[in-house]
């Protein structure tokens, strides 16, 4: 056998032993859920998991339909034994995975059909609860990505969930104009000196397009804070107490157009 052979046969022998390690699979039952798309499971062992379920991503708790999705979400899988299938973790050290379930809720079914299961993540895009996270589709299987991304497209037509807004605000976008903000007030509360010129040009950007972003953030959040305020049910004092909005501001965003 020649010195090429042995040391194919040798690298496959290792890529067989090393690649079951970079994926996984857990069983457990759910006993918590944060939000939309991230939930805590044990195992028998007593070990406990954080999943962030992947292809999809929800609406914020702070943002309109993120206490639905959520509750959508509990509805799913709380309590319940579910399977999660895994190859990677997130920054937050996460595990990043498609989970399974058994059927919705308690209803009856016959043997054969309660052995079917369940995509969460799916079921939520499906309920117009999450979108289909296309930034990562890369990483899902052909199967997965051309299921999440019709059931996104039908969510969207049927105008359900989320999709009974207008143009709901993508929660990675959420995110940003949060963060954007967030990093400017520290700059000028914490940097008496800071200038907006020389701010955008840490952040890589020009003093019009950061005053662009920040409008543009600023209104996508009072748009959110009504949305969410107009759903709620709530009084305008219970609901800045609870999400969080100055009384003052909360009155202001409701007179506004």
């Amino acid at each position: 056998m020649s010195c090429r052979v042995i040391i194919f046969v040798g690298f496959y022998l290792l890529l067989a032993m090393v690649s079951p390690l970079s994926a996984g699979t857990i069983i457990g039952k759910v006993v918590k859920v944060a939000d939309g798309d991230t939930l805590t499971i044990v195992d028998s062992k007593g070990f406990k998991y954080r999943i962030r379920l992947a292809g999809i991503d929800a609406p914020e708790q702070d943002q309109p339909y993120g206490k639905k999705s959520t509750k959508n979400l509990r509805w799913l899988i709380f309590n319940k034994e579910v399977t999660a299938k895994y190859s990677k973790h997130d920054r937050y050290g996460r595990i990043i995975g498609k989970v399974l379930a058994g059927p919705k809720g308690n209803t009856f079914c016959l043997p054969i059909e309660c052995a079917w299961t369940l995509d969460v993540g799916l079921e939520q895009i499906k309920a117009g609860m999450a979108w289909h996270y296309k930034r990562y589709q890369k990483e899902q299987a052909k199967e997965d990505k051309n299921s999440y991304s019709k059931a996104g497209r039908g969510a969207k037509k049927k105008k359900i969930g989320l999709w009974s807004d207008k143009n709901p605000i993508p929660p990675w976008k959420w995110r940003r104009d949060k963060r954007l903000k967030v990093l400017y007030q520290t700059c000028i509360e914490k940097a008496k000196g800071c200038k907006a010129k020389k701010y955008a040009k840490e952040l890589g950007v020009d003093a019009d397009q950061l005053k662009s972003f920040l409008d543009e953030a600023i209104k996508n959040e009072d748009e959110g804070i009504k949305k969410a305020f107009e759903a709620s049910g709530l009084e305008e004092e219970e609901f800045a107490t609870e999400f969080k909005v100055s009384p003052e501001r909360l009155k202001n965003i409701l007179k506004s157009k």
